[in-house]
């Protein structure tokens, strides 16, 4: 059956249990496998790519392997599929596994066709063309902005407000250390404060161990009662469905692009997407000087933007998006890649040597098809084909090779056989020609090898 047979014939809810199950893709990662997975229904076939098979290993250990340098989704279309079942007792996959193991391993190099790769890279070079990104002081959503857009500030309260330094002040002075509520908050970190909500207008969110001891309600009143700058929005108290500071964050923000937030904390304990918010507060002073000026700018970092930048902003934030979640989902891959081929290994046969080169050319020719980054591309995917195809010959892995195949014996000598070494001194029998053209592949390898190899990855 071709390729896009079984795809035309599967169901993507069942083909992405494979994908989740077998190979532990993420969930984030699902609807970029669907717009491939969609594509490949709908794509045309392509005559001048659909005269190789497929090749499909079923190991005993229940894997599959794509035998060779995965071929870009374009490609394979129209090619069939072979599957190799090395065990009587294997047995075939149903379709919908099988497409999730094509799929898979098609999308090597990134889960993508090369449609949407073109796609992609025209909108890269629409966006970069726009250039920067200018104030205008006079365009009325600059005016209003300040007032309409959402900003929050994650506030914690311990080595924020609550220092070292004013409480140690208020223990030599002989003064109250703090009220009904708890310590008392320090004017000048309070003051730093004020100075950051006065310019952004932005609501807080209160991240402090306080709120599981006190109580949204009274963080609230305590925040009246002390006349506090600005106003509570929401209390964190961890509950079964959110138990970190990290996490309700991430519920708080839900995935908006345009919603400028900082984190005002004395401890890193955030998720790496949340770093450009944080501000890390030494707990000995609370707020600075520096820290308010760094939450403005990052609170206020959209004011002064035209309204067309943020079609921009949006497409930049979610290409990032997007291509983090492919370069982690390329690296899972490519040790499924190399898995079968390191464990294979053996280390007093030099064959094995080949059998790397070999993987790490296929994995190489694969690429270059998947991207087609420079001009002459082709040239060098055939002489990567050439020393795969001459390393197959040198091992004895060219199950091809048949005794009506042509070798030039004149030269033999040159590649460390003679005919004398035979027992009857003149005639090369078939095994002894195979013997050549396995010793004269050895030696072409390292040829194609000295002349391109440095060029290949330059």
């Amino acid at each position: 059956m071709k390729y896009q047979e079984y795809f035309k014939q599967s169901d993507f809810a069942e083909v992405w249990k494979t994908l989740h199950d077998t190979y532990q893709e993420l969930e984030e990662t699902r609807p970029l496998y669907q717009a491939v997975y969609q594509d490949v229904c709908e794509m045309e076939e392509d005559s001048s790519h659909s005269n190789k098979k497929i090749y499909v290993l079923l190991g005993s250990n229940g894997n599959v392997y794509i035998k060779g340098a995965p071929d870009p989704q374009e490609w394979l279309v129209s090619r069939e599929v072979e599957i190799e079942c090395r065990y009587k007792d294997m047995k075939e996959r149903d379709i919908d596994e099988m497409v999730g193991h094509l799929l898979y391993w098609s999308t090597l190099y990134g889960i993508k066709t090369q449609k949407m790769q073109e796609e992609g890279f025209s909108k890269w070079l629409e966006y970069i063309s726009r250039g920067p990104f200018y104030t205008l002081p006079n365009n009325d959503f600059n005016r209003v902005a300040k007032s309409i857009m959402v900003k929050y500030i994650f506030l914690d309260f311990d080595g924020v407000l609550n220092t070292k330094q004013y409480q140690a002040q208020l223990a030599i002075e002989g003064k109250t250390t703090k009220d009904e509520y708890g310590p008392l908050f320090c004017p000048k970190a309070v003051a730093r404060l004020s100075e950051v909500i006065e310019a952004t207008n932005a609501e807080i969110f209160v991240i402090s161990s306080w709120g599981d001891v006190l109580g949204e309600d009274k963080i609230i009143e305590m925040w009246e009662k002390r006349g506090l700058p600005g106003k509570v929005h929401a209390v964190f108290v961890p509950d079964e469905k959110c138990d970190s500071k990290a996490n309700w964050i991430k519920r708080c923000i839900d995935g908006q692009i345009f919603l400028p937030y900082i984190i005002l904390e004395d401890e890193p304990i955030f998720m790496p997407e949340q770093d450009e918010g944080f501000i890390k507060v030494n707990p000995v002073t609370g707020i600075s000087k520096e820290d308010a000026e760094i939450s403005i700018d990052i609170l206020n970092r959209f004011d002064n933007l035209p309204t067309s930048a943020f079609k921009d902003i949006a497409y930049e934030k979610e290409s990032d998006r997007v291509g983090r979640i492919n370069t982690e989902s390329c690296d899972r891959k490519k040790l499924r890649y190399w898995r079968s081929t390191i464990i294979g290994d053996e280390a007093y046969d030099w064959s094995w040597n080949f059998t790397i080169l070999r993987k790490k050319l296929e994995y190489n020719i694969g690429y270059y098809r998947f991207t087609q980054r420079y001009v002459g591309w082709e040239k060098d995917v055939e002489r990567m084909e050439l020393a795969c195809r001459l390393m197959n010959i040198a091992t004895g892995d060219d199950y091809t090779y048949e005794t009506d195949i042509y070798v030039n014996t004149r030269n033999s000598s040159r590649f460390g056989i003679e005919p004398s070494e035979f027992e009857d001194g003149k005639e090369f029998k078939d095994l002894h020609k195979s013997d050549l053209r396995k010793e004269k592949a050895y030696q072409l390898v390292w040829t194609i090898l000295r002349q391109d190899m440095k060029r290949w990855w330059d």
